[in-house]
């Protein structure tokens, strides 16, 4: 057994909370978050297969995810629902390590997800050659973020505020303002030349017949209306999201607080 086999990568963990926070911020569902969580924390760290399951009040499932590599996510999912669900209801078994064979040797480990000292769910997955604690304790710490995160942004996950969830609000919000440079860089660089030119071209404005003069001022209203939206999206500092239709959302640009810089 190694424990300092595995390379944290912590980039990459930002980056999966940064997309999992753009998905919250434009409306993704709750279930539809939590698959996603359990995706992108299974390729972070690159186990075979990985689950998540979160209780109720009385101890009763909620919630559940699986993602992986379909022979193993088939194995965990069997294991999960059987074996150790004995476990936990029948003996109080938290944590546990077991070595299966899935066309070769693998791991499966299983921890409770926990908020203080209340048990609120359990956090498994299934790694294939030799075991690697820091491996698993990067999947457990990278999923229970993506979890409060869900929690903090969707409300239906039962995972209790605290000060982890207020960092995790404060990594959507980068997310969605990194998302808004992006989108400034791409757009303002040709807005600016359609602008700049456009500007040319009214100066000589008495050389155009007046349904021409106004379409140039129509396009010149357009494109900085365009610009003033990719600079309040640089300037959100909490999002919020508004109805869109088709059952969807996206973020309330007039009515997201937003920082003065």
């Amino acid at each position: 057994m190694n424990g300092d086999a595995f390379p944290i990568d912590y980039e990459a963990r930002y980056h999966a909370l940064g997309r999992l926070a753009v998905s919250a911020a434009g409306g993704t569902s709750a279930s539809d978050l939590l698959d996603a969580a359990v995706s992108e924390a299974v390729s972070l760290v690159g186990l075979s297969a990985g689950a998540v399951r979160l209780y109720g009040p009385k101890g009763d499932e909620v919630a559940h995810a699986f993602a992986g590599e379909p022979p193993s996510q088939e194995k965990l999912n069997d294991l999960e629902a059987t074996l150790l669900a004995q476990l936990r209801r029948n003996y109080s078994v938290k944590s546990l390590y077991m070595t299966l064979d899935l066309d070769g040797p693998a791991g499966l480990f299983s921890y409770p997800l926990k908020s203080g000292d209340t048990i609120i769910g359990s956090i498994s997955g299934v790694a294939r050659g030799e075991r690697s604690l820091a491996r698993e304790e990067e999947f457990v710490a990278s999923l229970a973020a993506m979890i409060v995160l869900i929690g903090r942004a969707g409300g239906a996950v039962p995972v209790p505020v605290t000060k982890a969830a207020s960092d995790e609000n404060a990594i959507r919000s980068r997310a969605v303002r990194e998302t808004a440079a992006a989108i400034n860089h791409e757009v303002n660089n040709p807005l600016m030349a359609v602008m700049g030119n456009v500007e040319l071209l009214l100066r000589k404005e008495a050389q155009f017949d007046p349904d021409a003069r106004d379409k140039l001022h129509k396009i010149h209203e357009a494109a900085g209306r365009i610009r003033q939206v990719t600079q309040d999206l640089m300037r959100i500092s909490e999002p919020r999201s508004t109805p869109y239709p088709g059952g969807s959302s996206m973020i309330d640009i007039d009515n997201s607080p937003k920082s003065d810089r």
